[in-house]
C-alpha cells in the first residue's frame, strides 16, 4: 500500500466524498461528465459554493505553471494560497482567486509530488 488513499479510478465513489457530498450532486457531476449541459449549469453554483469555504478556512493551494517559449520546458512555478472561488457566470465556471504567494519554484515539479513548504523558523 503506498499510503495514498485518495486515488480511485472515479473520483465520484472516493469514500471520503461519498460520505461527505449529497448524492443529489454526485449525479449531477456524473451527468457533467457525460456531457449533460443543464447539469453541468446546475453544479457550477454547488461547485463554487463548496471551494469558497474550503479557501476561506485556509484548506486549499493551487499551482500556477508558467508558460515558456520551449514546450518541452517548464517553467517558473507560483505557489499560492487560493483565498476565494465564484460561480462566474459569464465564464460559466467557478474561478478561483488566490492573492498570497506562498513559494516560488524553477522547476519542475508535479502536482503528485509537490515540493515541501519552507518554514522559517528563526
Amino acid at each position: 500500500m503506498n499510503g495514498d488513499d485518495t486515488k480511485h479510478s472515479d473520483p465520484l465513489d472516493n469514500p471520503d466524498l461519498v460520505s461527505h457530498l449529497s448524492e443529489s450532486l454526485r449525479g449531477l457531476l456524473r451527468k457533467t461528465d457525460d456531457g449533460d449541459e443543464a447539469a453541468r449549469s446546475a453544479a457550477l453554483p454547488a461547485a463554487a459554493a463548496i471551494v469558497d469555504a474550503f479557501a476561506a478556512v485556509g484548506l486549499l493551494e493551487f499551482a500556477y505553471l508558467s508558460p515558456t517559449e520551449d514546450d518541452d520546458e517548464d517553467g517558473p512555478i507560483a505557489w499560492l494560497e487560493a483565498s476565494e472561488a465564484i460561480y462566474d457566470k459569464e465564464r460559466d465556471a467557478v474561478v478561483i482567486a488566490g492573492s498570497e504567494v506562498l513559494e516560488v519554484y524553477d522547476g519542475p515539479i508535479t502536482l503528485e509530488d509537490p515540493p515541501e513548504h519552507e518554514t522559517d523558523e528563526s
